[in-house]
């Protein structure tokens, strides 16, 4: 059988809705061996989930998902990154600040539109968020009775469009995976079946863009295809995961689209798990 491995998932550190030890106890009862943590714009996730992944027998490696102000908003993965490195620490706080920024103007639109909401509601009771985002602004919108879903809340309010939506405020794709790549690691293309097809990717590659998310949890078999397609074309890896958010997030299907065993097999030394 493929090795089960999940290199895509978030916790309540970003818009994920289990904390880092209780998505290390779901990996286990899903049979997952080896999982990547990649939270939007931050590590804070990382010490927590080592902790469980020797707990639950789990072998776990730190990453990221690196929102951008490109193309409608293109993210960016990074694996193989050193969690306690300087120079991430100081680029993700500033990728934060841009990000409470853009919230803080989604909510100002939402009233603007007659939507009684506060930033103070948005951020909850949750303490251990650290990278405030669309998603939370949805799950405040529903606490109060707003929409019925985070998915309601988008389709009403936060998808581009849409009446709240503000551009990201975030990095270049080339700043992204310059962060990456500063702090020891290797950047992938996020779910490239939301990138708008039109868009040149060379000029990523250029910048040392090292893979493409071929493996990704909604993408189709002729998606995989092509991705793995344009993978081969530009000289790039395929990596994979489900991008997994947790329950009742719509994005709830833990190690769905499982890595076939040679893929993971290229990229398990480069990952660089903990065991």
């Amino acid at each position: 059988m493929p090795a089960r491995a999940e290199l895509h998932c978030h916790t309540t550190c970003s818009d994920g809705t289990l904390s880092p030890a209780k998505l290390i106890a779901r990996a286990k009862k899903a049979g997952i061996r080896a999982l990547v943590l990649t939270d939007h714009d931050t590590v804070s996730g990382i010490e927590e989930a080592r902790a469980a992944g020797r707990e639950h027998g789990v072998r776990i490696a730190c990453g990221i998902e690196i929102n951008t102000a490109e193309g409608g908003n293109i993210h960016v993965l990074g694996y193989g990154i050193d969690s306690e490195s300087e120079s991430l620490a100081l680029r993700l706080n500033e990728f934060r600040l841009t990000r409470r920024q853009r919230a803080e103007k989604i909510v100002d639109r939402l009233k603007d539109h007659g939507v009684d909401l506060s930033y103070d509601e948005v951020v909850g009771e949750a303490k251990d968020i650290d990278s405030i985002g669309r998603p939370h602004i949805a799950d405040a919108l529903k606490r109060k009775g707003i929409v019925r879903s985070r998915s309601e809340a988008f389709e009403r309010f936060l998808a581009p469009g849409k009446a709240a939506f503000v551009d990201s405020m975030g990095p270049s794709v080339a700043e992204a995976i310059e962060t990456i790549r500063d702090a020891g690691g290797w950047s992938s293309l996020a779910h490239p079946g939301t990138v708008d097809p039109a868009i040149d990717w060379r000029p990523w590659v250029d910048a040392g863009l090292s893979a493409i998310e071929a493996y990704y949890g909604s993408h189709t078999g002729p998606q995989v295809e092509k991705y793995l397609a344009a993978a081969k074309r530009y000289g790039l890896l395929a990596t994979g995961g489900s991008d997994y958010h947790g329950p009742g997030t719509g994005r709830g299907d833990l190690g769905k689209h499982r890595l076939p065993e040679d893929v993971f097999a290229a990229l398990e030394l480069r990952l660089k798990f903990d065991v």
